[in-house]
Formats: structure tokens, sequence, C-alpha cells
């Protein structure tokens, strides 16, 4: 499946990626489309003193290989509604790597 390229925006040092979040999954990873412009990531950790935020950077740092520091959670702090910016990695590759993530 396909993950909406509408979801994926160029900044000037890397991606900025819209997505909407499932906290307290039973398994953490990218779910697909949400929607056309954004991609559903399912997250195991509660909403809870910011666990599924702290859990979501992790996640996205791992899949594509930066540093956790190149994560940063722009908006979205208490909602499902996300918008994460990680710093070194182009639109296309990031969503390469999380249509690969996807996949498993």
């Amino acid at each position: 499946m396909e993950l909406p390229s509408k979801a994926f925006k160029s900044s000037s040092d890397g991606t900025l990626l819209v997505c909407r979040v499932q906290p307290g999954a039973s398994r953490s990873g990218v779910a697909g489309g949400y929607g056309e412009e954004a991609v559903k990531i399912a997250l195991s950790s509660p909403p809870v003193d910011g666990k599924a935020n702290q859990e979501l950077c992790r996640m996205l740092a791992e899949q594509c290989g930066v540093p956790k520091s190149a994560v940063e959670l722009i908006s979205g702090r208490t909602g499902r509604s996300k918008v994460v910016k990680i710093t070194g990695i182009s639109p296309e590759a990031l969503r390469s790597l999380l249509s690969e993530e996807e996949a498993k």
C-alpha cells in the first residue's frame, strides 16, 4: 500500500511528516495511510505524560537511521494529529523507508 505523498513535506533541512497516531496499540509501527494527507502510526505506549510522543520520535529515528535528536515534534503534543520534523532526510527517502516498514 502506498503512503500518501501529501503527508511528506519538504523543509529547509529535512522533511515534515504529517501523521495520525494510535496510542495504546498492541505493537508500534506504520499502519498505512490516513486519508490523503497523513500517515497512520500505531504506538504501543499509552498517551500519558508524553510517553506516546517519545515513542513516536524514537521509532521514527530508528526506522530512518538518524539520531533521536534529528526527530522533533513540531505540533500536536496533546492530540492524535501530529507534525514531526526529521532532519537530514528527503521526503522521497522518508516515504520509501516508511513504506518498507509498513510492508513488514
